[in-house]
């Protein structure tokens, strides 16, 4: 795919994404208001839900909350929590990760830093009175340091091997978009356990090679949650796996997985402390190098930043274990996830009376 075509595609994605927050707003209903590989080695877990969990379900359009005008805040804060839930948001995410390894230490460079930001529209939707889908495209801006050229230096002694020389640039644009989509019955949307399924997705948009795979895969996707009340346990995973089977005949074939593990502890019903890295495997590795897992943890917390509801949040994380010759060791994530207005035709369903 040309470098227009991506753009082109890029493009189309930002003004459908647009079209439907005016529809939204212009509905004026606020009612129910860890990419994968990088390059050709390089592992960047920045992907999949960013599943806290809480209550309220399509179901609750009939108990008289939504016919009330609006949730209030507090409602609002567990309803943001639910990955299976009502809510639209434009969830935004900014993931640093300083990468190291073996190879960089005989290059004599320091550790490389990589930063992705992506922009994930959650977008719920009633397909049909018992079912519902929950689609959102997770769309990178990436920027990583790459080499640009090599050179040989002179050796470091009299008979030595001649040193090797690395000039790095930073290369920045769009990455691999993934679109993840999650099937849910209604009752499997209500806490304190909810459950999904679906297909994933993830398209060549890359605008450079080293910023994507080259690759069209799919694969399935899983998700299984408890939710508990403030002063209890939000804890579940999400795990998606992708297989190339089309793209670029000369880039490397995908065969990953991707398993988003959740633990938080509730302190009120609007702040949680815990965790939710994403371990990545690459099978396409060499045996030593296929795990990338971080542990680490942070907080989160709900706010309003005017009449608009806000969630912020922060977290750092280390990984015990990933791949020796290049791989990511620290990881700064931020997260700002505003709700906006649920369009009235998503609420409806779209197959069915």
């Amino acid at each position: 795919m040309s470098f227009i075509k991506k753009m082109v595609l890029s493009c189309f994605i930002a003004m459908c994404i647009a079209t439907t927050a005016a529809a939204a707003v212009n509905d004026r209903d606020f009612s129910l208001v860890t990419n994968t590989t990088v390059g050709r080695d390089f592992q960047s877990p920045y992907l999949i839900a960013q599943a806290d969990t809480g209550v309220v379900t399509a179901d609750s359009q009939h108990d008289g909350v939504a016919g009330s005008g609006g949730y209030t805040q507090a409602q609002i804060a567990e309803m943001i929590n639910n990955p299976l839930g009502e809510l639209w948001m434009l969830w935004m995410e900014n993931d640093t990760v300083w990468y190291d390894g073996d190879a960089l230490d005989k290059l004599g460079e320091d550790p490389k830093r990589f930063n992705t930001f992506t922009i994930e529209p959650v977008m719920p939707v009633q397909l049909t009175e018992d079912w519902k889908l929950i689609f959102r495209p997770v769309i990178p801006i990436a920027s990583y340091e790459v080499p640009d050229s090599f050179s040989l230096g002179p050796p470091g002694h009299v008979g030595g091997t001649p040193s090797i020389d690395v000039d790095w640039e930073r290369e920045t644009g769009l990455g691999d978009i993934v679109l993840w989509n999650a099937l849910a019955k209604n009752e499997w949307a209500k806490p304190p356990n909810v459950y999904g399924f679906g297909p994933t997705f993830m398209l060549p948009t890359a605008t450079d090679d080293v910023l994507g795979t080259g690759k069209w895969s799919a694969g399935p996707l899983a998700l299984a949650f408890h939710i508990g009340s403030p002063g209890g346990f939000i804890y579940g995973t999400v795990i998606q796996h992708w297989w190339s089977f089309a793209g670029d005949d000369d880039r490397k074939d995908v065969n990953m997985t991707n398993i988003q593990y959740v633990g938080y502890y509730r302190l009120s019903d609007k702040t949680n402390i815990g965790f939710q890295p994403n371990i990545v495997a690459n099978w396409e590795n060499d045996s030593d190098d296929v795990w990338a897992i971080p542990i680490g943890g942070g907080i989160n917390t709900m706010t309003k930043i005017g009449p608009l509801p806000v969630k912020l949040g922060m977290e750092v994380y280390y990984y015990v274990e990933k791949p020796d010759n290049f791989g990511p060791e620290w990881q700064l994530r931020l997260t700002f996830v505003p709700v906006v207005p649920k369009p009235a035709w998503s609420k409806r369903p779209m197959v069915g009376d």
